[in-house]
């Protein structure tokens, strides 16, 4: 009898070697015990499921140059894991970013908040269009990467991009304004 269950480790020479239907097998193993073990850091489903396709998807990218010299399982957790706390260090700088002015006191530093408040708007005034418009959809309206997607009719990837490189231009004109 042969053995039909193939070890993650020949899925990945496999996959290095461009075989899609061992990458699909590897994806099926995980996707779903990895979305929720990012879920217990995200807390928030959506994410966790961005997070975990963009593992995937960097697999795939990368699937020539990959050397896993470790437990495959282990390998993918670590990245989930990474991916996910680089997830909430963009969420939380940006987040930090616009509710900074909580952290003065109201009545001495009003000034100081204010001008905040418009330095940020200022920047965000200054980005292109379509960055400032998934942005705002995605920060202030609350929308999820998907949803965004949905209405703008471009790719999740597309609007992931669009927020990091959002999320970058506002850190370099804050800096450059001194805020």
């Amino acid at each position: 009898m042969s053995n039909t269950f193939t070890t993650d480790e020949k899925l990945i020479k496999a996959i290095g070697k461009s075989d899609y239907v061992s990458y699909n097998k590897l994806f099926e193993r995980y996707y779903a015990c990895l979305c929720q073990y990012v879920y217990s850091l995200l807390m928030d489903k959506d994410d966790a499921e961005d997070v975990v396709q963009d593992l995937f998807l960097t697999l795939w990218k990368n699937r020539e140059r990959i050397e896993i010299r470790e437990n495959v399982s282990g390998y993918l957790y670590r990245a989930a894991k990474h991916l996910a706390l680089n997830h909430l260090r963009s969420k939380v700088h940006f987040n930090n970013l616009s509710e900074s002015q909580d952290q003065f006191s109201y009545e001495d530093n009003r000034v100081e908040s204010e001008e905040f408040r418009i330095a940020l708007y200022g920047c965000i005034d200054h980005l292109p269009d379509r960055c400032r418009e998934v942005l705002l959809l995605h920060r202030i309206k609350g929308m999820k990467q998907k949803e965004i997607s949905e209405k703008l009719e471009i790719s999740v990837k597309t609007i992931k991009n669009q927020i990091w490189s959002s999320l970058q231009k506002l850190k370099r004109c804050l800096e450059l304004k001194g805020i």
